[in-house]
């Protein structure tokens, strides 16, 4: 099984207090299905890309989530928060109800401030006369290649945006793969 060994929101680390926090029993629940994805999907058997893989195996532990891949290896319209020149810009799990978007990292392959940019315009898009995100969550592992610490590194990557970055609240879950 995957430990959950760090987590923390945005709205403890900074000093404005008018936004509303992440709500616990979301983070809980997304907790609780990174911690439930087994061993098995990180020992090479499968891809974390594939079906059965990292992020299908959180997204089948919450059922209320979108989820941007699918069983043909094809892509969810319903996680796309907006387009631009053609291009879909989407997350990978997202709840339009609670208007929560998940975004799972497994390499260094790409920049955290991405998914910050993408949660802060989608908490500028409107949907309904309500931002299409008003909570964002990142997990990231804190071992990567057994060495880096992703979770320390996105931390210090949104105390710096933390100023600019107009969302109401951000959770950063820090996991351990085995």
């Amino acid at each position: 099984m995957v430990v959950v060994e760090e987590f923390t929101k945005l709205s403890e680390r900074r000093t404005q207090t008018s936004s509303e926090a992440f709500p616990d029993d979301a983070l809980a629940s997304i907790q609780a299905a990174v911690e439930a994805v087994p061993a098995s999907v990180f020992d090479g058997s499968t891809k974390h890309t594939e079906v059965g893989g990292f992020d299908a195996t959180i997204a089948d532990g919450l059922s209320q989530y979108e989820y941007e891949g699918d069983a043909a290896g094809g892509y969810n319209p319903n996680c796309k928060l907006w387009s631009h020149q053609g291009f879909h810009y989407s997350v990978d799990l997202y709840d339009a109800d609670a208007r929560i978007a998940i975004e799972i990292e497994k390499s260094e392959r790409k920049n955290v401030s991405d998914d910050l940019l993408k949660f802060q315009k989608g908490y500028r898009t409107q949907k309904d006369g309500r931002p299409k995100i008003e909570f964002g969550c990142l997990v990231v592992p804190v071992n990567y290649l057994g060495r880096h610490n992703l979770y320390q590194h996105r931390l210090t990557k949104l105390d710096f945006m933390k100023g600019v970055l107009f969302i109401d609240d951000v959770a950063v879950i820090g996991y351990r793969d085995p």
